[in-house]
């Protein structure tokens, strides 16, 4: 897992850096990037902070940090299969859709479920 860091927050983007230092990669090269903002970039974003909108909640501990981070990958990686194989099938029926959707939340709850 590659990840790249890009917080306003200095103590913050060190506090990452130290938690994840074996995680640590450039933009081009990373998974995805954790920020203390909205970005617009072409990787998935986790947002870290004390709002609902995060990902990662604040204050958070090395414990906490790698269970959310966790978390947030399965629901990325979840809702890139999930497009791609809408992409692929380009689904006109909504029902169908709307079931597939459900099956795949579910699928991806269960499986958090089972990595924590």
């Amino acid at each position: 897992m590659k990840i790249s860091i890009m917080c306003d927050s200095c103590l913050l983007q060190d506090a990452l850096k130290y938690y994840l230092k074996d995680h640590i990669s450039e933009l081009g090269a990373c998974d995805f990037v954790i920020s203390d903002k909205e970005l617009k970039l072409d990787k998935p974003l986790c947002l870290i902070g004390d709002t609902q909108k995060s990902h990662i909640k604040k204050p958070f501990t090395h414990l906490s940090l790698w269970r959310d981070i966790k978390s947030f990958r399965t629901k990325a990686q979840t809702e890139e299969i999930a497009q791609k194989f809408h992409n692929l099938l380009e689904i006109k029926d909504p029902q169908l859709k709307t079931q597939i959707v459900a099956l795949l939340e579910e699928f991806s709850t269960k499986l958090h479920q089972t990595l924590d």
